[in-house]
């Protein structure tokens, strides 16, 4: 599952030391009992869209393994009208129905029989009926509108732990099993799941029946019904029918992704070892959004969210195209990571996510090395190195207790640190070494589960010389960042001997085990204009020769998952040759300066002088990454008296950036222009640029009075929007209000709607709070228009959301209801809010899923101690003649 990441990285930038709210005490783990377990579930069930209800049956052959008097099984929200149980003998098979209780705590049902179940096989029949949310979980309706009419559509969605809300079942990962699936629903409408279609008997009443073919042994959660006034484009990729589905109308859109798919698959196939086992593969695009989560790795029926898979050549912007490349290279890395080889259970995580969330750029890169995913990359790794410098960041392999905390396991550590450590492993072993082992291990586990160390163990007997299991332990089993420290470099016959020292970059105190941890770091050093070496620093620190004399660069390339701390003459002469550095390793020095600048390490000047020394031939992701760091350090100075010195500081940098590239594409330009165009305008737009806002105002007004889609080319329309919604009058608030009513498809009435939120004017504000309730915006539109007005007011927003919790938590799913109120927040750095959110967690939040309270905290904290701090120190700068 692709989280919802730029959300999750907004809160995750957190402090978790610094908590108001204690940390739970540890529960025992809530999992189902192992005398009993399924081998093969034969579902059948019709639902009634218009009722949001639908009736099932289910057989479950079931393997008792030890004798029992009770079978438990998931439940959640369904009702068993009938029981039976039947065995191979009679003497196994009890003629009665067994009694059947309900846990809503653990959500299970269990089944009590007269006298005890011998061991064998037996045959556990029910007849149950549920509810079809408006929310993605469960089986689960998306309305759209359409020129006929508002149509609604059905999908599912089960991970982490809802397929319980489908079917009583084993619904834990490691509990896998077959399944067949029949629907009976109205005969227009395309029925589609994880296999192809068996057979399909129509039935009076306009209705049909259909049959799909029996799926592998798989796991609960990778389940996929979906129905709906479909069409589907297809075409065979090496024996595989490989589709996109979309809403009738929309195949024009398809095509994009359709071919991405088609670049993809054979890729998998060969770097795996394995072909691709199903006999088709579908992305499926559902109209909507969720705040959590934007697809689905269904295996053989993939779901997306419309935004994330289809292009509109009205609408979609380049860091969209890329986008939904990225994210379609991520969920079909899944069917091989994930869906043939599965984790046991949640603890590992990781090797699903972190192992997709890698594959996705590497594959990418394959077929479109312009888009220099892996510099985009040390972006998100940046996002999880500012979590993980924190005392209370967890392992990438967590305990993981039940599947309330299950669902927090979905964060940056488990994506984003796991993406980046395993790139640090495959450049430690070598990619050939690292794909033999990966092969190894898929071909050793298919149609299994596992846990981490399985993986490793099939990695170091294909790379002697360089067995990662223990460097991979000490980077997967403890939390934290290593810090590695430049201790001396000199010149000596035409090398230069480098002497290094391991540390660990902390945020905050570490606790005695933290600051006991130490790693085995690889890393490799460079010279400017020299050559590069490679060594393993320890804790008792290392020592390397490096081919040339002069400035170093510590890591090198930026693969290793470390922080770098220069001598004072390295630094200086690092940042004296700025321009001569990869765009990899100067990405790398603004991330450190500006990391060891925010909790006084190093001087505020030291990251802000980085960025008067960009250029126009500086790589477009540095300029971008520039412009999305002063735009949130801006936030920080909100209302603050330094703020009007630093933004005419932001304008001074960004601005001649501007103009060298201008507002419109040019013919053959670079590809991320178009991204780093998109960052110029918005952070420029944001400190008020008065140029910016007036171009931006006068391409609005020839937007108003034209009919033409393309008054705003697809490349800077959003941008524009989101500059008039931010500084919006009533008038324009009122037109972008219009827009959302009127809008043609239901990508654009999720982003007008979403703009209305983005108000500067506190008035306006309120007014898209009070309509994201009003029953007018889509039921999964309204919990985002709250939380774009908590970009700017976040208390605003948590108070609303506190006094309309009942109804705003109908709209999202079931378990991760508890992670909303901490996303309104996380973004704020007044530490009064601190205070209001631990008082709305403990009404409303589980005291074991309030793991997103405390990170939201922590941010809140943290951010207010950059505010009184850190602000100062960049004030003195900004006043002095450096700037």
């Amino acid at each position: 599952m692709l989280s919802k990441l730029p959300f999750l990285q907004a809160l995750v930038l957190a402090a978790l030391a610094v908590c108001t709210l204690a940390a739970p005490a540890r529960a025992a783990r809530i999992v189902l009992p192992s005398d009993a377990t399924p081998d093969h579930y034969e579902i059948a069930v019709a639902p009634d869209a218009a009722a949001l209800t639908f009736t099932g049956t289910v057989r479950i052959d079931v393997t008792v393994h030890a004798a029992t008097r009770r079978i438990v099984l998931n439940d959640a929200d369904i009702v068993i009208d009938k029981a039976g149980l039947a065995g191979d003998a009679p003497a196994n098979a009890p003629k009665i129905a067994p009694a059947i209780a309900y846990d809503d705590k653990t959500e299970t049902a269990s089944f009590t029989f007269a006298h005890p179940l011998a061991p064998g096989r037996y045959a556990l029949s029910l007849d149950y009926h549920g509810k079809i949310y408006q929310q993605a979980s469960g089986l689960f309706a998306l309305d759209y509108q359409t020129a006929a009419g508002p149509k609604r559509a059905l999908f599912t969605q089960f991970e982490n732990s809802d397929a319980r809300r489908f079917v009583p079942c084993w619904d834990e990962p490691g509990r896998k099993a077959s399944f067949s699936l029949t629907v009976t629903a109205p005969a227009d409408q395309m029925a589609l799941s994880n296999m192809p279609v068996a057979e399909t008997t129509q039935l009076p009443g306009g209705l049909a029946r259909t049959r799909f073919a029996t799926t592998p042994k798989m796991s609960s959660y990778l389940l996929f019904l979906g129905l709906g006034d479909f069409e589907r484009v297809h075409r065979d990729v090496g024996g595989v029918d490989v589709g996109v589905v979309v809403k009738r109308g929309d195949t024009a859109r398809a095509g994009y992704a359709l071919d991405a798919a088609a670049h993809i698959l054979p890729y998998y196939n060969s770097y795996f070892g394995k072909p691709y086992p199903l006999p088709k593969l579908d992305l499926i695009a559902g109209p909507g959004s969720s705040q959590f989560f934007s697809a689905m790795e269904n295996w053989g029926a993939i779901f997306f969210f419309e935004s994330d898979l289809l292009v509109d050549p009205r609408v979609t912007t380049e860091a969209d195209r890329q986008e939904v490349y990225v994210t379609v290279a991520h969920e079909m890395a899944h069917q091989w990571f994930g869906d043939l080889v599965t984790m046991a259970w949640w603890d590992d995580l990781w090797l699903n996510e972190g192992f997709a969330s890698w594959m996705e750029n590497k594959s990418t890169d394959q077929f479109h090395p312009e888009w220099k995913l892996w510099l985009q990359e040390l972006g998100e790794k940046e996002g999880a190195m500012q979590v993980d410098a924190r005392t209370g960041t967890h392992p990438i392999i967590t305990p993981i207790d039940d599947v309330l905390q299950a669902n927090e396991a979905f964060d940056t550590i488990t994506y984003s640190k796991g993406a980046a450590v395993i790139r640090m492993f495959e450049a430690y072993v070598g990619p050939d070494a690292f794909r033999a082992g990966v092969r190894r291990y898929i071909a050793a586990h298919a149609y299994g589960n596992t846990v981490t160390d399985d993986l490793w163990r099939e990695i170091d007997p294909v790379s002697p010389g360089k067995p990662l299991s223990g460097v991979a332990h000490d980077f997967t089993l403890q939390a934290g960042v290593p810090l590695v420290r430049e201790v001396s470099a000199i010149c000596e016959e035409g090398h230069t001997s480098l002497t290094l020292a391991q540390g660990r970059f902390a945020v905050d105190p570490p606790t005695d085990a933290a600051r006991a941890a130490t790693w085995r770091v690889p890393v490799t050093a460079a010279v400017l204009g020299g050559g590069e070496a490679k060594t393993v620093v320890t804790d008792a620190g290392g020592h390397m020769v490096v081919p040339g004399c002069g400035p170093v660069v510590l890591n090198a390339g930026q693969a290793g998952y470390f922080r770098s701390v220069y001598t004072a003459g390295g630094l200086a002469a690092l940042t004296n040759r700025l321009g001569e550095l990869t765009a990899d390793d100067q990405f790398g020095l603004i991330n450190d300066e500006r990391a060891l600048a925010y909790v006084g390490e190093a001087p505020m000047g030291g990251f802000l002088g980085l960025g008067p020394r960009l250029d126009a031939k500086t790589d477009p992701i540095i300029w971008s990454q520039l412009a999305k760091s002063l735009a949130d350090l801006d936030r920080i100075y909100s209302d603050q008296p330094g703020q009007p010195a630093f933004r005419a500081y932001v304008r001074r940098v960004l601005a001649p950036e501007l103009a060298h590239v201008g507002w419109d594409e040019t013919p053959g330009e670079d590809a991320n222009v178009a991204i780093m165009r998109a960052a110029l305008l918005s952070a420029l737009g944001q400190v008020g640029d008065p140029q910016v806002l007036a171009e931006a105002r006068r391409r609005f007004m020839i937007f108003l009075v034209s009919a033409s889609d393309h008054a705003l080319s697809a490349a800077t329309r959003r941008t524009v929007l989101a500059i008039i919604a931010e500084h919006a009058d009533q008038a324009d608030w009122d037109q972008l209000h219009l827009f959302a009513k009127g809008a043609r498809s239901e990508v654009e009435r999720k982003e007008f709607y979403s703009l209305l939120g983005r108000a500067e004017d506190p008035v306006l504000a309120q007014r898209a709070l009070d309509l994201a309730l009003s029953g007018e915006p889509p039921p999964t539109v309204a919990p985002n228009i709250v939380d774009q007005v908590s970009i700017r007011y976040p208390g605003l927003a948590l108070e609303y959301a506190a006094a309309h919790w009942l109804a705003i938590s109908q709209l999202m799913e079931p378990d991760s209801r508890s992670q909303y109120a901490a996303s309104l927040v996380g973004r704020g750095a007044d530490p009064a809010l601190i205070a209001k959110l631990d008082a709305f967690a403990e009404k409303n939040i589980p005291a074991s899923a309030r793991g997103e309270v405390r990170r939201a905290d922590a941010q809140i904290a943290y951010r207010a101690r950059i505010r009184t701090d850190r602000l100062p120190d960049a004030d003195r700068w900004l006043a002095g003649p450096g700037a």
